[in-house]
């Protein structure tokens, strides 16, 4: 029963944020994203440490969602929102301006959350957003 009271919210959720008419309109840029507990930075791009779905308050320090884009041809912009247990807004990201260089055209961006005691165990989600659009949302759970 509270895994399907979890979907519905999830779904009114989605149901009243912008949505993509289009999923080409942005399929080309999005690659994918990916939940962890660490991430490591080498050759100048972050790759996810640890990645899992259920983390552990005194083991984990962290719960990082990695978005990869590809392919980018113009200007665009990324935001995450993290919502708790009871489907209430726990974090919303600041706005993420990416520009386009020649010599970069994928590009790997994360927010993250910190694992401490005040955060209620249970499923969790985040929801990420391109340009505006919700374009995916992570489901994971905190012990």
């Amino acid at each position: 029963m509270k895994k399907i009271g979890t979907f519905l919210l999830i779904l009114l959720f989605l149901s009243c944020s912008k949505k993509i008419q289009n999923l080409s309109e942005v399929l080309p840029i999005y690659w994918k994203s990916t939940l962890s507990s660490e991430i490591e930075i080498k050759d100048e791009w972050a790759y996810p440490s640890n990645k899992k779905n259920t983390f552990v308050k005194n083991n984990d320090k962290w719960v990082f969602c990695l978005v990869e884009l590809r392919n980018l041809d113009s200007e665009h912009s990324l935001s995450w929102k993290w919502f708790n247990s009871k489907g209430e807004l726990h974090r919303e990201s600041p706005e993420i301006k990416i520009e386009v260089r020649e010599e970069r055209k994928n590009v790997i961006a994360w927010d993250k959350i910190k694992l401490d005691e005040e955060k209620e165990i249970g499923k969790w989600s985040v929801v990420i957003f391109l340009d505006g659009k919700s374009v995916d949302i992570k489901i994971f759970e905190i012990r």
